[in-house]
């Protein structure tokens, strides 16, 4: 009698797709991570920018009207727009900022808003 042991040419081969397909889910999975949190770090990054300039504009009593701009290096990849625009309150100013850049192709914004008080 043939007492061989070990795995027939079907079961190596089964368990070579099985293998494969879960590294190629797995590869996926991973790759999908990275691009969030790349995408989650450019929304965190414009809301920062944004942010300050909103705080800079209702530090002091702004002029109204509308500005635009581009970033210094290294966030020269982002450019901003500003309104500045009266309120309901006679002593209070709209600050409007909108934080734009260029990711994979496609525009991505930020807006925010704040309130100059005299």
């Amino acid at each position: 009698m043939d007492d061989r042991r070990g795995f027939t040419l079907l079961e190596v081969l089964v368990s070579l797709a099985i293998l494969s397909i879960t590294l190629l889910l797995a590869y996926q999975v991973l790759s999908g991570a990275i691009a969030a949190e790349d995408r989650s770090e450019r929304w965190t990054v414009a809301s920062c920018l944004g942010e300050a300039l909103v705080r800079e504009s209702t530090a002091v009593w702004p002029e109204t009207g509308e500005s635009s701009g581009t970033f210094g290096a290294p966030m020269d990849a982002y450019s901003w727009q500003r309104s500045i625009r009266p309120a309901a309150h006679p002593d209070a100013l709209e600050v409007h900022v909108t934080i734009t850049w260029s990711s994979e192709g496609r525009e991505e914004r930020v807006a925010l808003a704040g309130v100059a008080i005299k």
